[in-house]
């Protein structure tokens, strides 16, 4: 006997998304894709990856970094500021929404 009923693969791939707050210079949330990887927790090696980069990036021209719970970085220099989350989201999610 034959089966007919179709097979279902659900694949989801996990996005890298760093979504930083308004600045002094923009008024606006920036959310940045930052990199597609097949599982969570690769994911979120790559945002570990992500925030040291950004820390080491944001140090050498002035900015201090505090690394906060769950992935964020604040920046601050002198009186400006912002923040930065490192998130990781299923493919079919759009955090911008």
């Amino acid at each position: 006997m034959v089966d007919h009923h179709p097979v279902v693969l659900l694949t989801c791939a996990w996005i890298l998304w760093e979504i930083s707050s308004p600045t002094g210079a923009s008024h606006e949330w920036t959310h940045d894709k930052i990199a597609a990887e097949p599982t969570y927790q690769a994911c979120q090696q790559r945002a570990e990856l992500g925030m040291q980069r950004r820390m080491a990036q944001a140090r050498l021209i002035g900015w201090t970094v505090t690394r906060g719970d769950s992935n964020r970085l604040t920046f601050t220099k002198g009186t400006d500021g912002f923040s930065a989350d490192f998130s990781c989201w299923p493919d079919a999610v759009d955090p911008r929404k």
